[in-house]
């Protein structure tokens, strides 16, 4: 650990390195033996802020205007690289260094094709080259097979309980004296 010959305490820049390097204001405070407002204080003294400059996914999808599934597309292909992960019970977490955003621009103005199609994509639009191609990618057949299962399972639970309102129907009369049976929240008039 460095420390200031004089003063006895920690050096600001081996704080901010710490920070810049992804580290959480608990686990520098534990590093070096002081309280995490402590180390906040130093921080905004040395920097004007206390926060890193690693981006979270959230961060990088808002900045970039793309979904954030995309993002993670793109981590999944090896196209991107964390500049930090870790695992926390069920929750993995992502932070990103700023150039990661440039090399998504990058590799979307080289590699901008149509999912659909293959024709190159437009400004303005990130995966698709049209409204049509959009539409047509929506559909069922090109789901993966976990949105086809949640898709199936809907479609059951929404017949299912279809069928039992089909069951329980009433009969109300109308102004006119004619029966009006009451069936899935649609009226038709019986005689």
């Amino acid at each position: 650990m460095k420390r200031n010959n004089n003063s006895g305490h920690f050096d600001a820049r081996f704080i901010c390195e710490l920070r810049q390097s992804g580290a959480s204001l608990q686990q520098i405070a534990d590093r070096i033996g002081r309280t995490k407002e402590r180390v906040r204080q130093i921080l905004v003294k040395t920097n004007g802020s206390s926060k890193h400059a690693l981006l979270s996914t959230q961060q990088l999808y808002r900045q970039l205007c793309l979904p954030r599934n995309q993002i993670l597309d793109l981590y999944k292909d090896g196209v991107i690289v964390p500049a930090l992960e870790w695992t926390t019970g069920n929750h993995h977490y992502l932070l990103w260094d700023n150039q990661v955003v440039e090399h998504i621009k990058s590799y979307y103005n080289i590699h901008r094709v149509c999912k659909m199609c293959g024709e190159p994509v437009g400004r303005g639009r990130w995966i698709y080259c049209s409204a049509e191609c959009y539409r047509e990618g929506q559909k069922y057949r090109y789901k993966n097979a976990e949105a086809k299962q949640k898709q199936l399972l809907s479609i059951k639970r929404y017949m299912k309980r279809r069928k039992q309102l089909a069951h329980v129907s009433t009969t109300v009369p109308d102004l006119s004296g004619t029966v009006t049976k009451i069936r899935d929240k649609h009226y038709a008039s019986v005689p």
